[in-house]
């Protein structure tokens, strides 16, 4: 029988489907202190990096988002039963369509037309609906 996923690793799929990228990169930090491995820092940094495109920090978020592609390509193509392959074509699909500029305004971002990251695990895990040691719902 093969060990569960970490709670935190749900949650980070949870908020990622959400695009709540903030609090994706905040569940997996906590648990990314345990246990230090380069596939976690590389999911964060896949949120943290989506965080600044949405608030126009362009230059961030092509500085995250590559790094994040570098620490994940070691674990393509399934780590954790997740689709790292898929992850590394979504991060060199979007750092295609981000231009090379320090920062862009919101409508700016948004007629880029980039799309959220949705994540699954392959080995049919279900991601959790409610919010995460009882975190309110956002509103944004």
């Amino acid at each position: 029988m093969t060990e569960p996923h970490p709670p935190d690793y749900l949650y980070y799929i949870k908020y990622m489907n959400e695009e709540d990228y903030f609090e994706a990169h905040e569940v997996l930090e906590s648990y990314w202190h345990g246990d230090r491995i380069d596939f976690y820092k590389g999911l964060i940094q896949v949120a943290v990096g989506l965080f600044h495109l949405r608030t126009g920090n362009i230059a961030g978020c092509r500085q995250l988002l590559a790094r994040a592609h570098q620490l994940l390509t070691p674990y393509a193509p399934e780590f954790r039963a997740l689709d790292v392959a898929r992850i590394l074509r979504y991060l060199e699909e979007t750092l295609a369509r981000v231009p090379q500029v320090v920062e862009l305004e919101r409508p700016e971002v948004a007629a880029l037309g980039i799309t959220g990251l949705q994540l699954w695990l392959e080995d049919g895990t279900p991601i959790p609906i409610e919010d995460h040691e009882g975190r309110g719902q956002h509103d944004d």
